[in-house]
């Protein structure tokens, strides 16, 4: 049975009358429940976060807790209908830790006094990036993110008649000048997934990482998911986490060695990678593990979501269209694909266009001019 010190607050461990262990949150004012997935695992992390953020029990009183009007108010009513949030899990947990974190700033405003200005000063306050413990918050993303939710929620509050009209549409966008656009993680090039495949051998969980990232092209909190089980006539077929789309990515050769070549004892589980515990690993877990494997191997700018961008880089320099890069990355719209591939080298690309030009030129010259071809 999973010892008492390495579970989550609020949450207890029992054996059922069938002998199965079951994990129950308990809380006081909150409903009682039980999880439906193992412990260690990020579904279990996000049921827990769901269970604190949003108990259904404690919606009412919570409502009646706030003051009328205040954004407080506003916002506990808005979490109330998680659809709100966004049509996963994971997305309603992300847009949850934004409104919260709002809302605890300025939950005693009143909505109807919220002016443009304000939201122009709020957004603004989170342009910096600050450090918060052990990590950076703030930043141009997070403004934007911040700016989007705030236009979602106003809009509620619309519905509810706590104003008549939305401030955060008469706000300015966040803009920055195209010099200090953020270019997100840093994309792996050739010679940074050379010299991590050479610190860390065929065989070792730090290897089976990196391929399967690289020739999956997917989230790690798909790619920590990932099992014998999701292997079908030569596939990786499973359903993406963001967006929930089917996909159906073939074994690459590089990725087959990788996995044959893991020690027997690693080869018992329902997920390829597993934590020294034997233990699923959280998305968050996984992140600094491998952040650990890559400082290892010499690589501090890489992490793991530079390795979704590597292969689609990869998939854009053999010329290959956006239909086919969406194929594998599982992205909707050709925006998405853009952001994902603006780190392709440019130079290779380039030297191949100019050949292909130069050729097809040459072909038309001599096609139109039997004799050679006077020299300039």
């Amino acid at each position: 049975m999973a010892k008492r010190r390495f579970l989550p607050q609020y949450v207890t461990v029992f054996r059922d009358r069938h002998g199965k262990e079951r994990f129950r949150f308990r809380r006081k004012g909150y409903t009682s429940r039980y999880f439906a997935s193992a412990l260690g695992t990020e579904e279990f992390r996000q049921e827990y976060r769901g269970f604190l953020d949003a108990p259904e029990s404690s919606v009412a009183v919570a409502i009646e807790r706030a003051a009328p009007g205040t954004i407080d108010d506003l916002v506990t009513r808005y979490l109330a209908t998680p659809s709100r949030l966004g049509p996963t899990v994971a997305t309603q947990a992300k847009v949850r830790a934004i409104l919260c974190r709002f809302r605890e700033s300025y939950g005693a405003k009143p909505v109807a006094r919220i002016g443009f200005e304000h939201i122009d000063a709020i957004v603004a306050a989170k342009l910096p990036k600050v450090l918060v413990g052990k990590r950076m918050e703030g930043g141009v993303e997070a403004a934007r993110k911040l700016r989007k939710e705030l236009v979602r929620l106003f809009d509620f509050a619309v519905k509810l008649k706590m104003r008549s009209d939305n401030p955060v549409n008469q706000a300015e966008r966040v803009k920055v000048a195209r010099g200090e656009r953020s270019k997100g993680f840093h994309t792996w090039t050739e010679v940074e997934i050379a010299q991590y495949r050479a610190h860390h051998p065929i065989g070792s969980k730090p290897r089976l990482a990196m391929e399967l990232m690289l020739w999956t092209g997917q989230r790690r909190v798909d790619a920590i998911r990932m099992g014998r089980q999701h292997i079908r006539d030569g596939r990786v077929e499973f359903s993406q986490t963001k967006g929930g789309r089917e996909l159906g990515i073939p074994v690459a050769p590089q990725l087959l060695e990788a996995i044959v070549a893991m020690p027997i004892a690693d080869k018992g589980h329902l997920c390829f990678l597993v934590t020294e515990y034997g233990k699923p690993f959280s998305n968050p877990g996984f992140g600094n593990w491998f952040r650990d494997q890559c400082d290892e191997a010499g690589l501090p700018q890489c992490t793991a979501h530079g390795l979704r961008k590597a292969m689609m880089r990869r998939l854009a320099e053999l010329h290959m269209g956006n239909q086919t890069l969406k194929s594998v990355s599982g992205h909707e719209n050709d925006a998405e694909v853009a952001t994902y591939t603006r780190a392709v080298d440019q130079r290779r690309m380039a030297d191949h266009a100019i050949r292909q030009l130069a050729s097809w030129e040459a072909q038309i010259n001599d096609s139109a001019n039997p004799g050679e071809i006077s020299k300039l």
